[in-house]
């Protein structure tokens, strides 16, 4: 068997998940998404450790990772691709008794969607998610403005201008992720 070991860290549904290659294939820790709707762990782990047919359907195992280095650690961990499935098991009304409030309206809106999405590979055969067309869309306007501002840029003549828009344009490019260089020189 190969060496399990703490593959890379993802944001997935909202939620930062630590992803394990185990035997080839990729696990999340159960317990951290148990925590973050505010469930009792020992509940969760009891209901899959009970259910045969979750344990196979979720991918449950409790791989051992870690090096050398460092100390070894066992946790109870579902398959990557069966979060949403995990997360759809979840009941939104028990999550907001325990007083998660957004913790339940988030589930509620992901589960919607995931219906959604179901539903219209079962119907048309494709699902397209609307939300990440709108995250995409909202992007590309936001890449538009930043060409624009660039460009508004190069044409100013007066420095003072020029060092302004210098400015958003640093922001913009922080806030988006790209790539960009203030002036080295004053007035160029």
């Amino acid at each position: 068997m190969k060496t399990n070991h703490v593959q890379m860290s993802i944001t997935y549904a909202g939620l930062s998940l630590q992803v394990i290659k185990h035997e080839g294939r990729d696990y999340v820790p159960l317990k951290p998404i148990s925590d973050l709707f505010g469930l009792r762990w020992d509940r969760q782990r009891e209901k899959l450790v009970k259910s045969a047919y979750l344990r196979r359907f979720l991918g449950f195992c409790t791989p051992v990772y870690g090096g050398a280095s460092c100390q070894k650690q066992e946790e109870n961990c579902i398959l990557l691709s069966r979060v949403a499935a995990f997360l759809m098991s979840l009941s939104p009304g028990q999550i907001r008794s325990h007083g998660n409030v957004d913790g339940a309206d988030f589930l509620e809106e992901k589960i919607n969607e995931w219906a959604d999405a179901l539903h219209d590979y079962e119907e048309l055969g494709v699902a397209l998610n609307v939300n990440h067309a709108k995250v995409q869309a909202e992007l590309r306007k936001q890449r538009t403005a930043f060409a624009q501002m660039i460009a508004a840029k190069s044409k100013a003549q007066d420095i003072i201008e020029r060092k302004a828009l210098g400015s958003v344009i640093g922001q913009m490019a922080e806030e988006l992720g790209a790539p960009y260089q203030q002036d080295l020189i004053d007035g160029s």
